[in-house]
């Protein structure tokens, strides 16, 4: 509770300054492509709406607990939204991870682009970002970070290190282990299936 009464206490501050630093003296990117289905990003406004169907995007996963999304607007443009509200300054769930990188991927299957943001498109949008490169494009955490900071420098360059990423990515390493064990043994049984002939 505390932790959300700070975050909304300081989100215009903040979203003050993030204006400041990326359409003000344009320091920064407002977003940035991570490859041809992903674009990481801070959170859009109504009128970036059209831009981003310009851009090709189809769907929108918008970690924002502050900030609901244009739901009109991208009915408007056919763009699909996928809110998994998340306190700033604290990382998604799990589960929410999960359920970002899915959504990347069904879109990206359909040769679909998807916006990934948060306030500021730093934190908690790049965990989801990571972490679809990690599970769908086969990168280490260290190499999906990698990628994440050559497309926007100002991503929290430690994404790789939250301890939800490290599980995530434990339970990933152990189901492959399982699947090869399992591989493994179904050739050893073929084999003396074969002796056997």
């Amino acid at each position: 509770m505390m932790r959300r009464l700070l975050a909304r206490s300081i989100y215009y501050p903040t979203l003050g300054y993030n204006l400041m630093l990326g359409r003000v003296f344009k320091t920064r990117n407002w977003w940035d492509p991570v490859d041809e289905h992903l674009i990481l990003g801070a959170r859009p406004f109504a009128r970036d709406v059209p831009t981003l169907k310009t851009l090709g995007v189809t769907g929108v996963v918008n970690m924002c607990e502050e900030h609901a999304g244009y739901l009109d607007l991208y009915q408007l443009h056919a763009i699909e939204q996928l809110w998994l509200p998340t306190i700033d300054f604290t990382h998604p769930t799990k589960e929410m991870i999960e359920s970002g990188a899915e959504f990347i991927q069904s879109h990206a299957l359909q040769k679909g682009k998807v916006y990934v943001h948060c306030k500021a498109g730093r934190a908690r949008s790049a965990t989801v970002v990571l972490w679809w490169l990690v599970k769908y494009r086969g990168h280490t955490p260290q190499r999906a970070q990698e990628i994440i900071l050559a497309s926007r420098p100002h991503a929290n360059p430690h994404v790789h290190l939250r301890p939800v990423i490290r599980e995530l990515h434990l339970g990933l390493q152990t189901d492959v282990d399982a699947e090869r064990q399992t591989g493994t043994e179904s050739q050893v049984k073929l084999k003396d299936s074969e002796t056997d002939l």
